[in-house]
């Protein structure tokens, strides 16, 4: 339920039809996946989930009619979809329309600077021409390996993972022509998905988290480029957290704010105090949880910085625990390629043998039990797949094959698919 302080605090904002917001926050949440545009046509069919409903503001979003055990479709794990709220996906029609405004973005530098679990990433990297450089950043160390073993399975191969303050990544200079900001904040648009959204909300709490977050964005405006662009976005719904972290943006650090032109017809909502651009995804009026969101530039003339340096300056400050992703490891004495490589777009099929898994089989490999490949597989290192994708790679004995798998992403659920 609804906590009764939080609905009499919602009841006094301006600009929104409370009732109705209220009303809708008390209905289920809905459930929702986005598919990989690189690995997968953008079809629900293609990762089994035949007769979703689009999501209108993501060409490769999807609702689904109930949620199905997501954990035990190996094509999840196959990097093939994400399990993600419908609103988040607005990140890849915000990363797709910046790179159609600004033609000097062939191959963008991007920043996620709070990143974990990786949705919003992954929302851009759909979205991002080969070649663009990803960086995405979590303080948690916990978070931060989510968000590395996510990013891997998502396949994009240009990636770092950074464990670090925002302010060791600031302190390396104006690099990125994007840098997005999902800052924490009170979660009021999870409540209706969230306990803890629920149990912890206060307006203490809001103060605490508009704080953190005007702290957080003094580093994004300074990590961005002249002339690049700034994604700020929170879930959930207040002023405090939203437009005037917004207004701050604006009068304080000079950025300028704008409108994408999304079509009315996504119905997604504007400021709720003041007039500056802004999108708030609300449930009484789209398919989704509660969320804010609004793109700024950085005044000045658009000079891109290449992405070796980026990449230098970066390893020279933060603490970085991924760039690239491996591609081979010793084993014993010989030379195994990864299965991390296995699922990133870049491995070169051609120069190691494949064999195709049945669900049961594949299940097994994800969790990380030796299994057996069919007769007449070859002896080696091969390349396992599922439905046509990569889940990894096996070094196949013949009786047996041992399971290259990382044993951390072992799943541990038993039973059928639904």
């Amino acid at each position: 339920m609804i906590p009764e302080d939080f609905k009499t605090y919602v009841s006094a904002l301006p600009g929104l039809d409370n009732r109705a917001l209220l009303e809708a926050m008390e209905q289920p949440p809905a459930v929702s996946i986005k598919i990989n545009r690189r690995k997968r046509p953008a079809d629900p069919a293609s990762v089994g989930y035949a007769g979703a409903e689009a999501v209108k503001w993501c060409p490769s979003g999807f609702y689904l009619a109930e949620r199905p055990q997501f954990t035990l479709n190996p094509l999840l794990h196959a990097g093939a979809f994400y399990v993600q709220d419908a609103s988040s996906m607005i990140y890849e029609a915000i990363a797709e329309r910046l790179l159609q405004l600004s033609p000097e973005m062939e191959r963008p530098a991007v920043l996620d600077m709070c990143a974990a679990p990786g949705g919003k990433t992954t929302s851009m990297i759909n979205a991002l021409p080969d070649g663009s450089l990803v960086v995405a950043n979590e303080f948690v160390p916990q978070r931060a390996s989510a968000l590395k073993e996510n990013l891997i399975k998502w396949g994009y191969p240009d990636i770092m993972v950074l464990n670090s303050p925002v302010q060791r990544i600031a302190s390396a200079g104006p690099l990125f022509d994007i840098v997005a900001v999902d800052a924490p904040c009170s979660g009021e648009g999870m409540m209706r998905k969230d306990a803890t959204a629920r149990e912890q909300w206060s307006p203490g709490l809001v103060a605490k988290c508009a704080a953190l977050q005007r702290e957080i964005l003094e580093s994004a405006v300074e990590a961005v480029r002249p002339g690049g662009c700034l994604i700020y976005s929170t879930c959930t719904f207040n002023p405090e957290e939203d437009e005037r972290n917004l207004r701050w943006l604006v009068e304080e650090q000079g950025f300028e704010a704008f409108d994408l032109g999304f079509p009315a017809e996504w119905r997604i909502g504007g400021a709720i105090e003041g007039t500056l651009p802004a999108m708030r995804f609300m449930p009484h009026l789209t398919r989704g949880e509660g969320l804010f969101a609004a793109v700024l530039r950085r005044p000045g003339e658009s000079r891109p910085v290449s992405h070796r340096k980026v990449r230098e300056a970066i390893a020279r400050k933060a603490r970085v625990i991924l760039d690239g992703i491996p591609t081979t490891v010793l084993k014993g004495r010989e030379e195994a390629p990864t299965s991390e490589w296995a699922l990133s777009t870049d491995f070169p099929a051609d120069c190691w043998p494949v064999c195709e898994l049945d669900e049961a089989t594949a299940l097994a490999y994800l969790r990380h039990e030796a299994i057996r490949l069919p007769d007449g597989a070859p002896r080696g290192f091969v390349a396992v797949t599922y439905q046509g994708l990569r889940l990894g790679v096996v070094k196949n004995l013949g009786t047996r094959a041992n399971n290259l798998y990382p044993a951390a992403w072992k799943i541990r659920m038993k039973g059928p698919r639904d």
